[in-house]
């Protein structure tokens, strides 16, 4: 059984990479497993590099084969995704800024969306060197430090910063998705199908999307902080007006009611849901 899908690591992430790296996470088991695992919409892109066995999963219930261990693992959007881990677990992984993939990999975030695509595939750098340095390392901190090293170098090359999405999504993060597309237009200055299209462009998912995934999470982000099982109050406190909206918005995101997912044998999914390391 996984003790810990995806635990945060204590490492201290350069000063100039803050604002495209938020924290960094490990999964693992020491022994070999047969898992099902459904994997739900967080808001946050990671690039995953895989050190264990590589997992097959399923997007709406259409096969696919992990093809690398070193990918980049996109926003989840309006889709169903299981995966299958057949062997020893073993992940860690980088959780991105919502706009980073844009910033880094020079392409739109619905490139990425519910998928682990290439590493090879998504830079704009060539980066077979790191791959082979990480197939030889056998320390997490080692593998940490080679993928932010990476970074840096993409980071040199990045795209130009977009002021005003980036202050939006900050906002929406702070309030926990609770604003309105109205509201975030008007403090960013543009018009509202210039700050959809410009959104989706560059993040993948529609605002309105985007800040109900965020709104969700925040939930979970309580209950891991707090250690309480009494989600109904917990959802009271991060906006949700009542008890029936916020079962509903979690039936569309989780495709099962809050009792059913704590009580369930994916339990220990809620330290990976609301992994914002804000």
């Amino acid at each position: 059984m996984i003790k810990h899908f995806a635990q945060k690591v204590e490492y201290e992430i350069p000063e100039h990479l803050r604002n495209l790296v938020i924290s960094v996470i490990i999964g693992k088991t020491e022994e070999k497993v047969d898992l099902t695992i459904p994997i739900f919409a967080t808001g946050f892109p990671l690039i995953v590099n895989i050190f264990g066995d590589k997992p097959t999963f399923t997007v709406n219930k259409i096969p696919y084969q992990t093809e690398s261990n070193l990918v980049v693992a996109g926003q989840i959007y309006n889709s169903r995704i299981v995966f299958r881990q057949t062997g020893i677990f073993g992940n860690v992984g980088l959780i991105l800024h919502p706009t980073a993939t844009y910033y880094l990999f020079h392409k739109p975030g619905e490139f990425f969306n519910n998928m682990w695509t290439k590493f090879t595939d998504s830079t704009p750098l060539a980066c077979c060197k790191l791959i082979e340095e990480l197939s030889e390392c056998s320390q997490i901190n080692r593998r940490v430090k080679l993928l932010l090293l990476f970074l840096a170098k993409l980071e040199k090359n990045r795209l130009p910063s977009i002021p005003w999405l980036e202050t939006s999504v900050d906002l929406i993060l702070q309030r926990n998705g609770n604003v309105s597309q109205d509201e975030l237009a008007i403090i960013a200055g543009v018009s509202n199908r210039h700050f959809r299209r410009i959104f989706k462009n560059v993040i993948g998912v529609p605002p309105k999307y985007f800040c109900k995934v965020i709104q969700l999470n925040s939930v979970f982000q309580l209950l891991h902080d707090t250690k309480s099982e009494k989600m109904h109050l917990l959802a009271l406190d991060c906006g949700y007006y009542d008890q029936s909206h916020f079962i509903n918005d979690f039936n569309k995101l989780i495709g099962d009611t809050p009792e059913n997912f704590l009580l369930g044998n994916q339990a220990y999914l809620k330290e990976y849901m609301g992994r914002k390391g804000l």
